[in-house]
């Protein structure tokens, strides 16, 4: 039962990683299914739209009537005052509701949710090929000139994240909140790039334990084993190729290069 749930698992691990992956890479794209805007937008604009239109009408049938002689200049100037004065408070009225609407929409100091997911999910793939990149840096045994492109790149991605999630557009500006933000985005940048690091050599240390596994199948098995049976059962040792003693001490020198640093 242990062996077949570790197999499940093993199965399974990698599928949410693969999802994971995914998900932060294609994460600016998931924008599309929110709103730029408030829905009550367009009937603020319509609102507004109404508003002026019924004083421009008005305006003209004011300059209609005192044309007719409908209305006396001083008629006109009263109709036209309280027009200009009625019209402005509408409008005033209008707009007050409109920049409620788009602070209802907006999310952590951005326009709005769609934006600022879009943007986020940028600096999302980002951070994860720079990781990435890092990793394969680490893997490689590159000196720190490679790595510091990649770490350039997380203590970039670092910045936007504090940035997104705790300040808004307003405080960019401000020049003690870049201060802040370039401080904590390089402490982010350097545990970022230990944990890469640490994480990386724990893999590199598996995958030689596992490729130590495949030459002791392949090559150890036959050169020790399969020699020193022969020398038991014929009572002679076995001449083709290398010496048990040999073979030994090359299995020895590889279990000392597998194992060092461990």
């Amino acid at each position: 039962m242990k062996t077949i749930t570790e197999k499940d698992n093993n199965k399974i691990l990698p599928f949410i990683k693969g999802v994971m992956a995914f998900m932060l890479v294609t994460l600016s794209l998931f924008h599309v299914f929110f709103n730029a805007k408030s829905k009550l937008v367009p009937l603020n604009n319509q609102k507004y739209s109404v508003e002026i239109n019924r004083r421009n009408d008005l305006q003209n049938q004011y300059l209609e009537d005192l044309k007719n002689r409908k209305i006396d200049i001083e008629q006109y100037y009263v109709l036209a005052t309280d027009l200009v004065k009625t019209s402005k408070q509408n409008v005033a009225k209008i707009n007050a509701e409109k920049r409620q609407i788009n602070r209802d929409h907006s999310f952590r100091g951005r326009s709005s949710f769609h934006f600022w997911i879009f943007v986020f999910g940028l600096v999302t793939a980002l951070f994860f090929f720079s990781c990435k990149s890092l990793h394969d840096d680490f893997s490689r045994g590159s000196t720190f000139k490679f790595h510091f492109v990649s770490l350039t790149g997380i203590l970039v991605s670092g910045f936007w994240f504090i940035h997104l999630i705790f300040l808004t557009q307003k405080d960019f500006t401000q020049n003690k909140y870049v201060l802040i933000l370039v401080i904590a985005a390089s402490f982010f940048a350097a545990f970022t790039y230990f944990l890469v690091k640490y994480y990386t050599y724990k893999d590199q240390i598996i995958y030689r334990q596992l490729s130590f596994i495949e030459r002791v199948k392949r090559i150890y098995y036959k050169d020790m084993i399969f020699k020193a049976m022969y020398a038991e059962e014929s009572g002679k040792p076995y001449k083709s190729g290398k010496l048990v003693d040999d073979c030994i001490d090359e299995f020895h020198e590889d279990l000392k290069r597998v194992t060092d640093n461990i």
